[in-house]
């Protein structure tokens, strides 16, 4: 884990961490990612906080940072949120007894009953999550991927993280169909500053430097796609330049999502072709293409050479009527 000597950035894949016994849970998180999870709950907070993590799933992840509370010793809590209902592919990622709709909490808190002790489950949508006003040390964001969803977990826990100590550690940054991520974190750098890089997965972590509350005014550049394309440019140059290669190349092709959504697609499909395409991204791009994302971008994928199938293309013109539907009713 040795600090790049360029950059204050402490970029790891945290294989020199010992991890306890635990117990194997069903999950996204990476095994460099539960080793930092882990790292960070044993050995990086001070007590000053609670952690919260949104978006638990089954408890992976929410294991490796309970196993990490438990071998200091902290009173601290961990408090997760998620909806604990069964989504439509979950069954691809466990083969759990349950049905689309279902809620599986239970089986979260059979995973994690070894730290029952030190972990709260709280069953809400991320519109409806209500906060205590707790400091927080740590705030684990998993599920929000969508600009509503991260808007509303700061606007809940922003009051309540402490400026010089608290950390955002956000799961899937890296992934770019999640680039309002990325984008958000740029628009509160006055208020952050970027710690951890997690190489083989997607988290990446921010130190809270200054007050987070997007209750009382958020910054003039949060309505994502209203940005133009000088400030999509510029916003994704300052946030690819802190990344090593191997994250960058996970998170370069957002840039092309954020400028077609602001409607810039003739740009967009420029810096789609000016990825250089490692396989890592050949492999990726090709993968997303086949899924339900190429119907909100088909001319991305198209210029990545991963054009749809006849199948998909016909689902986009449907989509696109309705869409355009929508609006004249509107």
């Amino acid at each position: 884990m040795d600090e790049d000597q360029r950059n204050p950035v402490l970029v790891s894949d945290f294989s020199d961490v010992e991890l306890p016994p635990l117990r194997e849970v069903p999950g996204m998180t990476s095994a460099s990612e539960g080793r930092y999870l882990y790292w960070l709950a044993s050995s990086q907070l001070s007590g000053e906080g609670e952690l919260v993590e949104i978006g638990s799933w089954l408890g992976r992840s929410t294991m490796h940072l309970a196993a990490g509370l438990r071998r200091t010793g902290s009173q601290e809590n961990l408090h997760c949120f998620d909806g604990f209902a069964w989504g439509p592919s979950d069954p691809q990622k466990s083969d759990l007894p349950l049905r689309p709709g279902d809620n599986f909490q239970a089986y979260f808190e059979a995973n994690l009953a070894d730290y029952s002790d030190l972990v709260s489950a709280h069953r809400t949508r991320i519109a409806n999550i209500a906060w205590t006003g707790q400091p927080v040390e740590v705030l684990f964001l998993d599920a929000p991927k969508k600009l509503t969803e991260i808007t509303r977990c700061l606007e809940v826990f922003g009051p309540s993280l402490i400026p010089g100590r608290s950390i955002i550690a956000i799961q899937d940054y890296q992934y770019f169909p999640a680039y309002a991520l990325a984008a958000c974190m740029y628009s509160l750098r006055d208020c952050l500053e970027l710690i951890h890089v997690v190489l083989d997965g997607s988290t990446v972590a921010f130190r809270v430097t200054a007050p987070v509350d997007l209750v009382s005014e958020k910054p003039s550049d949060w309505q994502l796609n209203r940005w133009t394309v000088e400030q999509v440019n510029s916003a994704w140059q300052q946030i690819l330049a802190p990344l090593p290669e191997k994250a960058r190349e996970r998170l370069e092709p957002g840039r092309a999502l954020h400028l077609y959504d602001c409607g810039a697609k003739r740009e967009a499909i420029a810096a789609m072709k000016a990825l250089p395409m490692t396989p890592f991204q050949q492999d990726k791009i090709g993968g997303l293409a086949r899924g339900h994302i190429y119907l909100s971008y088909p001319e991305l994928f198209t210029a990545a050479g991963f054009p749809g199938s006849p199948k998909q293309n016909l689902l986009v013109h449907v989509k696109r009527a309705r869409d355009w539907l929508r609006e004249l009713r509107a």
